[in-house]
């Protein structure tokens, strides 16, 4: 490690650490038992990889901290051959401790071989633990759990969880994750309220849960909470002053609050009609977005503009009263839309001064342009009068070049002086044909619009659009384990 002096301000000396490459002959007069103790914290896989040569070091399994068993071997192996594997390495382990554990397998039929396992990774003092089993059949014991005094992450799929009365051996939880996962209120309730050092929090499609109640003031790290596919969930409540993610994806709760949330900078909400709760009442969703006023990123579906649209409240026609002061990135849903046209996103953009980057997910969602529109809300678009200085970035996708599409863009067009792009992509299985003589005209009539003079219009075919928003914010990725 090279050392530099410098003078600061104050003309005092100090040192500046810089990184110098290590050469690799360092490591050949290092002790055996250093080497061996760098190796254990490889997994099994990659130090096979690295120790193949040396005669020293040929069996790295024997001292592995890291018995990860993922996705990948399960596509390329039998069940029979990994159980035999697993077990193997198990009984042939001679180090101290396992830090991880993580299985993907069909777990009916070979539940005494996960029993001998997960007790060895009890009695080596398990720190990470990652159950995920194509089918329901196993269960985690109150007994079992009781005893991982190290669990710093617990992700399940497709396990029943027995909570011990006691949870203080879940003291040291960092990272819930659990999916297709039985699960009571009460059971929610116990893990948030003791495992006091939780960052992460997933719920996926866990049955049973009615009421959704995250009460953690005391908690000094939770972060990040994503609950989704809980279909029969009624009261969704966050009362967190620290929390900074919020996902929620599943029907309209009857009842959606987050309680001081000040740090809250990211909000998913894609709310689905289910049945006789397709419409989200108004007053529902203005309290809703009261309580996340300073959030920077906003993904919502179609029915968050759809309840806050200019209707009458308390016997007065007006919009609703609330402001995303903050808000940078705003990403719109189309998919369960009931009666969304594109008044309703201009008249929500009025609340978001300061958005950069908007993303709209049309895909096969037609904007509802019927006499209301036609009498009320297309004059009121047509002398739209607020400009989006900030907005750089445009971005929908499923573009089908129709009218109300159109009419969208252009006052987008006109109002964002300061635009550097504007990006269509076509609709799944539709050709956009934007290069034909006939698209040429679309491409003559989009530049004639932008008030911007630099601004680039780009479009695509969907199987070729690279510019998909960020991973955090699709539906796949919040619905998905990774």
């Amino acid at each position: 490690m090279a050392k530099i002096r410098t003078h600061c301000g104050s003309k005092r000396l100090r040192i500046v650490s810089q990184p110098q490459t290590l050469s690799p002959s360092i490591f050949q007069h290092l002790p055996f038992e250093i080497v061996e103790e760098i190796l254990s914290f490889l997994p099994i896989k990659e130090a096979k990889q690295l120790c193949i040569l040396s005669s020293k070091f040929r069996s790295p399994t024997h001292i592995s901290r890291k018995f990860l068993f993922g996705r990948d071997l399960t596509k390329r192996c039998s069940r029979e051959f990994i159980v035999e594997l697993v077990d193997h390495l198990f009984v042939t382990h001679r180090g101290r401790c396992i830090d991880s554990f993580q299985i993907y397998i069909n777990p009916v039929g070979v539940e005494n071989f996960l029993h001998k396992w997960l007790e060895i990774c009890r009695e080596k003092r398990i720190q990470e633990l990652e159950l995920v089993f194509y089918e329901p059949g196993y269960t985690l014991t109150a007994d079992f759990l009781s005893q991982l005094y190290k669990l710093s992450s617990l992700k399940l799929v497709h396990c029943k969880l027995e909570l011990p009365l006691n949870l203080l051996s879940m003291a040291n939880l960092r990272i819930l994750i659990l999916r297709f996962v039985p699960l009571t209120d009460e059971g929610i309730h116990a893990l948030i309220s003791n495992c006091r050092q939780l960052e992460t929090v997933d719920l996926l499609y866990c049955t049973g849960l009615l009421c959704v109640e995250i009460y953690a003031r005391e908690h000094r790290f939770f972060k990040k909470l994503r609950v989704a596919g809980c279909k029969n969930l009624e009261v969704f409540v966050v009362d967190s002053p620290i929390i900074e993610c919020v996902h929620y994806c599943g029907h309209v709760p009857t009842r959606i609050r987050f309680i001081q949330a000040t740090q809250l900078n990211e909000v998913y909400l894609n709310f689905m009609p289910a049945g006789s709760r397709g419409y989200l009442q108004a007053s529902v969703l203005e309290k809703l977005v009261s309580d996340i006023p300073n959030v920077k990123i906003l993904s919502a579906s179609a029915l968050v503009p759809e309840a806050l649209t200019a209707k009458f409240r308390r016997g007065v026609f007006g919009e609703a009263c609330y402001s995303f002061l903050n808000l940078m990135e705003l990403h719109l849903i189309m998919e369960g839309g009931l009666f969304c046209n594109p008044y309703d996103i201009l008249s929500f953009m009025k609340h978001c001064p300061l958005v950069e980057k908007l993303f709209i997910d049309i895909d096969d969602y037609t904007f509802d342009c019927g006499p209301y529109w036609e009498l009320h809300q297309k004059s009121k678009m047509e002398n739209f009068d607020l400009y989006f200085v900030r907005l750089n970035f445009i971005k929908l996708r499923g573009f089908k070049f129709i009218a109300a599409e159109l009419q969208l863009v252009k006052i987008l067009l006109q109002k964002a002086t300061h635009l550097d792009a504007l990006v269509l992509v076509s609709q799944k299985n539709c050709l956009a044909n934007i290069w034909t003589p006939y698209g040429r005209r679309y491409d003559k009539l989009l530049n004639s619009w932008k008030a911007s003079p630099e601004a680039k219009i780009v479009t695509f075919e969907h199987l070729d659009d690279r510019t998909r928003p960020s991973a955090s914010r699709s539906r796949e990725a919040l619905l998905s384990m990774d």
